[in-house]
């Protein structure tokens, strides 16, 4: 047994990271077992080295797993292996983009330990999916207004349109979200950024009614009224009074340093993986440990210099939510006149 386990080091090590991935409720051998075809003795014995793991199988793995292939130690430390999602450039994107968020965040949630640190240079995806109508009016401003794709030209955007699947699975990931432990930290142009696209959208008539712009403004201003809720109670939470079993498990800060991008770092039992937004909403993921620790400690860094906006009586947090609020009701007024 010691020599096969010498001769198949390589695999051996690659399960050993792939565990690390994977939730301990996950009968692993089975699922190796469904995703390879092969019999849940097969994957044993690809587990303990007494069958060799193909490099197609190895490649199959990391696929389904979301598993990035440079999992050995490496005295080299100028590269590193992402994984890219490419957003789907067709009408149905949305929905397979949500399926996917929601079967990572899932993913996380059950594993222990677990945590998010999202340093925030865009409002925070998963705060966004509180609201599905916002959540569906930026896809579709980034498929006419930036992918220009031909089946978007000349269509406008309305709430009336959104589908019922599509609002059952955005819940489902705020759902998911508030139950993960989680420090964001924001900026004071994270809300800028947002109001200036809507306003842009507003401009250029791609709304298909002024009621349709108000209402995303609407959206916008609540969303930000219950995050400005869950900083207070230190806890995430949908519904006001519903937040006692999440008690504690967020943080926010502000930075007086503008993030030019998304810095999702995600704790998922043993696991480090870190989540990069590419060109607006693709995404790229590592979990190349030099990468992870470098970035890990970057942010810790970066929350050492922010100001904490959680917790009873910050008058930082009031500040800046009622610097946000002022700018979404300009906005509002001059999208009335």
């Amino acid at each position: 047994m010691a020599e096969i386990n010498a001769k198949n080091a390589i695999q051996l090590k690659f399960f050993e990271k792939l565990k690390q991935s994977v939730p301990q409720n996950i009968s692993l051998a089975n699922e190796i077992g469904d995703v390879l075809e092969i019999s849940a003795d097969g994957a044993y014995r690809r587990m303990r080295g007494e069958s060799v793991l193909s490099v197609d199988e190895m490649i199959k793995l990391c696929q389904h797993y979301k598993m990035s292939p440079d999992f050995l130690p490496s005295t080299d430390h100028t590269s590193a292996t992402f994984q890219f999602r490419k957003m789907i450039y067709d009408e149905s994107g949305f929905a397979d983009y949500i399926k996917n968020i929601l079967a990572d965040l899932q993913k996380i949630h059950a594993s222990n330990p677990k945590q998010i640190i999202y340093a925030a240079g865009d409002l925070p995806l998963f705060i966004q999916f509180l609201s599905p109508e916002y959540s569906a009016f930026k896809m579709f401003f980034w498929q006419r207004a930036v992918l220009n794709l031909a089946s978007m030209e000349g269509k406008k955007f309305s709430t009336s349109g959104i589908k019922p699947e599509t609002v059952e699975m955005c819940k489902r990931i705020s759902e998911t979200y508030i139950q993960i432990p989680s420090t964001e930290i924001w900026h004071q142009d994270t809300i800028a950024s947002n109001l200036n696209l809507v306003e842009f959208a507003w401009e250029s008539g791609m709304f298909a009614s002024k009621e349709d712009a108000l209402l995303i403004c609407k959206k916008l201003s609540e969303m930000l009224a219950l995050v400005e809720k869950n900083a207070e109670k230190s806890s995430k939470f949908r519904e006001e009074g519903k937040w006692a079993e999440n008690e504690g498990n967020f943080t926010m800060y502000q930075s007086e340093f503008v993030l030019m991008n998304n810095h999702i770092f995600v704790t998922a039992g043993s696991a480090k993986i870190l989540y990069l937004t590419h060109n607006t909403f693709n995404s790229m993921a590592t979990t190349n440990q030099v990468f992870c620790c470098e970035t890990e400690e970057w942010l810790k860094n970066l929350i050492r210099k922010s100001a904490r906006m959680s917790g009873e009586g910050s008058k930082q947090r009031h500040k800046f939510f009622r610097h946000s609020q002022e700018k979404i009701s300009n906005l509002i007024s001059r999208i009335s006149v």
